[in-house]
């Protein structure tokens, strides 16, 4: 048996059918699918230019409007004051929507007298209205409108104004689209000076409205204020006081008292303290008075005397330093120094006894002011309190009028900046760009129509395209052969166009041709190379006997009759001997070959097999009593095989499809090898890869796979970038054979 060549990647597991579409196959399957693309974009080009033929023109003609509350404070003090973001983005806000109402719709209506105009009333027909009236599913053209109701304008108007904000800016677009330019500009237009004419209308209501307000409470609020005047006058009778006039002396008196008691308490501190001096000095005796005769400074002694005494104090003392340090303390001369400087305390101490008594009088008489003082300010006291209720009730009218004073002057000058906005009112909006009249129609926009259409299509195109790479089921390449069944692939066989009447000289002459010497890369080339393959798989088995090969497919009518056949001439014509046994029961005359029904007294196979005489290729039907009437796995076809190998080179047996009986895998243990057969793009993969993985033996048996029934010039679309199909079957069109009738292979 014939080894069989095994692929690593045919092992990995497989989730599905369709693998993550990368680069190579995105193109491959544009490729593919260009076909559906290109037809999806041009229906959707065309349906674009029936929608521009059909489409009524419409035009946009806009201005601009710049939102300023600056030109409010033109007149008035606080002209620099500036707006924050988030009042400005509500003042915007707010115009965009005044634009929009129904309000300004109106005033645009009345102003351009749009309930009787002709060319607004009548647009022209949608394009919807138009291929209704085109296939007669429409109702009847209406007549011209000659007068509408306002309420009906200002819905057409609303329903065509394009208010937008520019950007971040205080700017608002106000747009029209018409069905003509002129209409279009005279509409936008009209939009900006009715905003304008109701801001102006808005702000005189308002300054109206608030001057009369405001006149109204001047008048409440002067009568108030003279009441206040009349009560203050009548409690000043009533009480005789004044407003703040005897409190103030009051207080006056009070502050000049305490001012005079602080001096008073500072004067008593000071000669309490030199008093308490001068006592100690007294107490001390008259030996060290002469110590203290700076206290002496601040009496009313005479000047010149104080100083006289403190020179005389200076010498004696100087005088008996000087004696006790020359002659010491015994010299007759210090004893008179002595009593003369007692003589002098004596003196000096009498002096400060004089001075100790005049303090101590002093200090008695600021005591006593003192005391009078505290008197008198709790007197003073006393008198305010006894005034205090009635000046606090005289305070309280006092207030209440000047604070209607206050208010009353505060609303007279608001009243005159409201009169005066009244006689010179100043809108918060003004136009920056007038409304022009449109040169192209805005809609419908051909660049922007023909791109969606483009767009559309390749969407479209790409949706269709890969559900159709969704459907495809069957293998289409060879790598697909060896990635998922792990097998190996033997080649391409082109679709053959048999005759009907004659298939077996029609694929005789297509084998003939196809190895005719210098095919090039013509049609034949795949037919043959796949069939020398194949020989050349089967020739170590011949070398060494006869190699018994049997020919299946899963499904029935995949070809895998003419691929026998087509294997049974190639051999028979390099000079082998080449049995072919048809043994499809059920391919009846879809197999090209023929069904021999020999009477049963025939024992002998060989009598009932036929053989041609141009090429000499034996053919024999396994339905003859001599094969085992159809059973596979009868005695006599068991004879038939081991007979034949040693009469034949090749046993080429043509057996059913695997997926409708069991025949086939019956026959399989005599056999050396086996070929499967796949139609290209009609088996479907799963059925073939789910039938070797539970039949391990046939993917054993089974040496390689043939896609038949090949479109060789699709082929290369659905190779990937640098497979060899792309290159070596481009351009392929052409079908094997001729014949007004064909026969599928």
């Amino acid at each position: 048996m014939l080894e069989r060549t095994g692929y690593p990647e045919a092992g990995l597991p497989q989730p599905s059918d369709i693998k993550t579409i990368d680069l190579a196959r995105l193109v491959s399957l544009v490729r593919r699918q260009g076909l559906v693309l290109a037809s999806c974009v041009a229906l959707m080009l065309l349906l674009a230019g029936v929608y521009l033929t059909l489409a009524p023109r419409s035009y946009v003609s806009a201005g601009q409007i710049l939102i300023d509350r600056n030109l409010e404070q033109v007149t008035g003090e606080n002209g620099t004051t500036s707006t924050s973001a988030t009042d400005l983005e509500a003042q915007v806000l707010n115009q965009v929507e005044v634009l929009r109402s129904s309000r300004v719709a109106k005033a645009v209506a009345r102003a351009e007298n749009l309930m009787t105009d002709q060319q607004f009333l009548n647009p022209p027909p949608s394009f919807s209205q138009r291929v209704r009236g085109l296939v007669g599913m429409g109702p009847p053209p209406r007549p011209a409108t000659l007068e509408a109701t306002l309420d009906e304008v200002v819905g057409m108007l609303r329903a065509n104004v394009q208010v937008d904000r520019m950007g971040r800016s205080s700017i608002i677009r106000v747009g029209y689209e018409a069905a003509t330019p002129e209409l279009a500009q005279r509409i936008a237009r009209a939009y900006a000076e009715a905003l304008l004419q109701d801001q102006l209308n808005a702000e005189l209501e308002a300054t109206g409205a608030a001057a009369d307000w405001l006149q109204q409470r001047l008048a409440e609020i002067g009568e108030s204020q003279r009441q206040a005047s009349l009560a203050i006058e009548k409690y000043r009778q009533e009480t005789g006081l004044t407003v703040g006039q005897d409190r103030d002396l009051t207080t006056q008196r009070i502050n000049t008292l305490s001012n005079q008691l602080a001096e008073a308490q500072a004067e008593t501190v000071r000669l309490r303290a030199l008093s308490a001096q001068l006592k100690s000095v007294v107490e001390a005796g008259p030996e060290s008075a002469s110590n203290y005769v700076s206290l002496l400074g601040g009496t009313q002694a005479d000047p010149a005397e104080i100083a006289a005494l403190r020179n005389q104090v200076a010498t004696l003392a100087s005088r008996i330093g000087d004696v006790e340090a020359k002659y010491g303390a015994d010299h007759p001369q210090l004893a008179n120094l002595k009593a003369e400087k007692a003589a002098l305390d004596n003196r000096i101490f009498a002096l400060l006894q004089n001075l100790d008594e005049q303090y101590r009088t002093q200090y008695t008489i600021a005591q006593e002011q003192e005391t009078g003082l505290r008197a008198d300010i709790d007197a003073e006291g006393h008198s305010a309190g006894a005034i205090s209720q009635e000046q606090v009730r005289l305070n309280e009218l006092q207030q209440r009028s000047d604070a209607l004073r206050s208010l009353y002057n505060s609303y007279l000058t608001r009243y005159e900046e409201a009169v005066q906005r009244q006689s010179f009112p100043i809108p918060s909006v003004r136009i920056v760009t007038d409304a022009l009249l449109p040169e192209n129609p805005s809609s419908p926009r051909t660049i922007i129509i023909i791109a969606a259409a483009v767009i559309a299509g390749c969407f479209i195109g790409a949706v269709i395209g890969l559900l159709n790479e969704l459907r495809e089921r069957g293998f289409r390449t060879g790598a697909q052969i060896r990635q998922q069944l792990g097998l190996r692939f033997l080649g391409y066989m082109p679709r053959l166009q048999l005759d009907a009447a004659r298939p077996d000289e029609s694929l005789r002459g297509a084998v003939r041709t196809a190895l005719a010497p210098r095919m090039g890369r013509r049609w034949g080339a795949p037919l043959a190379e796949t069939l020398k393959t194949t020989r050349l798989l089967l020739q170590p088995v011949a070398d060494r006997g006869t190699a018994v090969l049997g020919i299946l497919s899963v499904l029935p009518g995949e070809g895998k009759s003419t691929v026998a056949l087509a294997l049974a001439e190639i051999l028979t014509a390099s000079g082998a001997r080449v049995l072919l046994i048809d043994a499809d029961e059920g391919a009846g005359s879809h197999s090209g070959l023929p069904v021999r029904l020999l009477p049963s007294q025939l024992g002998d196979w060989r009598k009932v097999a036929a053989a041609d005489p141009e090429t000499g290729l034996v053919r024999l039907s396994a339905a003859s009593p001599e094969a085992g009437s159809g059973d596979l796995s009868s005695v006599a076809m068991q004879k038939v095989l081991a007979e034949a190998r040693g009469q034949f080179d090749y046993v080429i047996l043509d057996l059913p499809a695997l997926g409708t009986v069991v025949d086939a895998f019956s026959v399989l243990p005599f056999t050396d090898a086996s070929i499967l057969v796949a139609e290209w793009g009609r088996t479907p993969r799963r059925v073939l890869r789910t039938m070797l993985e539970h039949e391990p033996e046939l993917a054993d048996h089974t040496i390689g796979v043939i896609l038949n029934k090949v479109d060789l010039g699709a082929l290369p679309r659905f190779t990937e970038l640098g497979g060899i199909e792309r290159f070596a079957y481009r351009g392929e069109r052409r079908r094997i054979g001729s014949g007004k009738e064909a026969a599928p292979n």
